[in-house]
């Protein structure tokens, strides 16, 4: 699956719940001056949910009326996608991993996959491209070499003094290896030779060498040479392979229960004109959206340790603490170009924060804020310097930060989130012991792609 189809299969779900979806994105374009609403990739997330939702709802409805029980509470419904709404958009998630919704409780998500299509010199067919425990700068050559004619270090096989290149038609004059201690080169003229002695033949058409002396070989098994692109088949050109890769997931479920007195509610309504269940109904869902948000920062933090950078917070002598704290923002460039440099491919974008890391960083000249406060859990709490999106995370150790990368499309993830039932709550029950109650729950599946988009950090001596 690709990016437009997947969104081209969601505009009609958008459309069907339009009028939630607009409102949404009326309200974040109001409150959240680093967002500019609802993209149609969130758009289609939030269509999904409202239609699991909507499903769940009418299936509920129907095995109800099977029974032989009167359904007349159509106002529900809407208070289930008005839950919906209200919650599952201001997760965290949205604005830094890939969020897949689920159709069924067991499905399937989508990642990018980007591999070498050929084994060409040091690299080696099916590598992830961005492998991060590829070793640089050692195989630097075969890294800059795979779409050139230059080919360095390519394993061959000996038999009695005769092996074949790979890749071909062989440029004359471009093969070189060790025969022990001796440079074994080609003269253009279709000889092996060293120095001025002749030790061999090699056919350019075919890649085939045959060595004189059928005991030699070259040495560590390797030879270098290069390919004639001008004039080389289609089919020994080397490939990328770019694929979207799909992954079977199921989801899980959490869950929260509201317990409340028919007493203290009618106090706090009658002295304070407050709908006790409306209030719980916030902190309940709220508190679901923070653990969602922190079990994914979490998860992302823990696999994010192959890379670490740090940050003295003391201030040298001679300079303000603010210069100093501006210092961080360096400190975030050189977390998000060890991603680069790793990757090759991809650059730091998000950076997370605890404590001691959102007090440099909200002190910082070039930080923008949120218009949103006040929210409960991990929140996006702006930019820093225009490059880096900013999450403050309460469940991060104080003292700790870290950096990653988030693709444009949904599909260019490091981590996917998977929702399949949103925040979704029980009838209101109040029992004969005058206790109301009300369970709320939700379920979703996760799962990490690759640990090579991540730059752990940590603030050092804190006093």
């Amino acid at each position: 699956m690709n990016q437009s189809l997947y969104l081209a299969e969601g505009a009609a779900m958008v459309k069907k719940h339009s009028r939630l979806i607009n409102a949404v994105d009326r309200a974040l374009k109001e409150c959240a001056s680093y967002s500019k609403g609802l993209d149609q990739t969130r758009k289609v997330v939030l269509a999904q949910l409202l239609e699991n939702t909507s499903n769940a709802f009418d299936a509920k409805k129907a095995l109800m009326e099977a029974q032989g029980v009167q359904v007349t509470d159509i106002a529900g419904k809407n208070d289930y996608l008005n839950l919906v709404t209200a919650v599952m958009p201001t997760l965290v998630a949205e604005d830094i991993v890939s969020v897949q919704p689920l159709k069924q409780k067991a499905g399937v998500a989508y990642y990018l996959k980007t591999t070498y299509g050929n084994t060409k010199g040091t690299i080696t067919k099916g590598a992830t491209i961005s492998e991060i425990d590829r070793v640089w700068p050692d195989e630097y050559d075969g890294a800059v070499e795979y779409s050139s004619e230059d080919i360095t270090d390519e394993a061959v096989v000996t038999t009695s003094g005769a092996f074949t290149l790979a890749w071909t038609p062989v440029i004359p004059g471009s093969v070189s290896f060790l025969v022990g201690t001796d440079e074994y080169t080609d003269n253009g003229e279709g000889k092996i030779v060293s120095g001025a002695t002749e030790k061999g033949t090699i056919d350019y058409s075919t890649g085939a060498v045959a060595l004189t002396n059928t005991s030699e070989e070259p040495a560590d098994g390797v030879v270098s040479y290069k390919l004639d692109l001008l004039t080389s088949p289609v089919e020994n050109v080397p490939s990328i392979e770019a694929k979207i890769t799909d992954i079977t997931l199921t989801a899980r479920p959490r869950k929260l229960k509201t317990v409340f007195g028919l007493d203290a509610a009618f106090d706090v309504m009658a002295t304070q004109n407050i709908d006790l269940q409306t209030v719980l109904q916030e902190t309940t869902t709220n508190e679901i959206r923070a653990e969602i948000d922190g079990e994914i920062l979490r998860d992302l933090y823990n696999n994010g340790s192959l890379l670490t950078i740090s940050f003295n917070k003391p201030v040298p002598f001679g300079i303000s603490k603010v210069e100093h704290y501006e210092s961080f923002y360096q400190t975030c460039v050189e977390g998000a170009n060890k991603i680069f440099n790793k990757t090759r491919r991809v650059t730091g974008n998000i950076v997370v924060v605890g404590e001691d890391g959102a007090n440099i960083i909200e002190t910082h000249r070039l930080f923008k804020a949120a218009a949103s406060a006040g929210e409960a859990g991990p929140h996006i709490m702006g930019t820093l310097g225009d490059r880096f999106l900013v999450v403050k995370n309460p469940y991060l150790a104080s003292d700790k930060f870290f950096i990653f990368y988030k693709g444009d499309i949904a599909f260019d993830c490091a981590y996917i989130y998977a929702p399949y039932m949103p925040i979704m709550s029980t009838q209101f029950i109040m029992g004969a012991d005058f206790s109301g109650s009300r369970g709320y729950a939700t379920s979703y599946a996760k799962k990490l792609i690759t640990n090579a988009f991540f730059c752990n950090g940590t603030i050092t001596n804190i006093q």
